[in-house]
């Protein structure tokens, strides 16, 4: 993975490495734009979000 000197072979990291990286990126952007609109909602008194967990657990 790595040469002598502490650097990616090529200066490129491994294709698995940086599909896992903008994988997990992509995750957790999409999670903290959730996480945005949610407190947007609240702020403005919409509570309608409320009940998409429970919607997802079948209660």
């Amino acid at each position: 993975m790595t040469s002598g000197s502490g650097t990616w072979v090529n200066n490129q990291p491994p294709a698995a490495f940086e599909k896992l990286w903008r994988g997990l990126a992509l995750v957790g952007a999409f999670h903290i734009g959730g996480m945005l609109i949610n407190v947007i909602f609240q702020m403005l008194g919409n509570n309608s979000l409320d009940g998409i967990p429970a919607k997802f657990l079948g209660l």
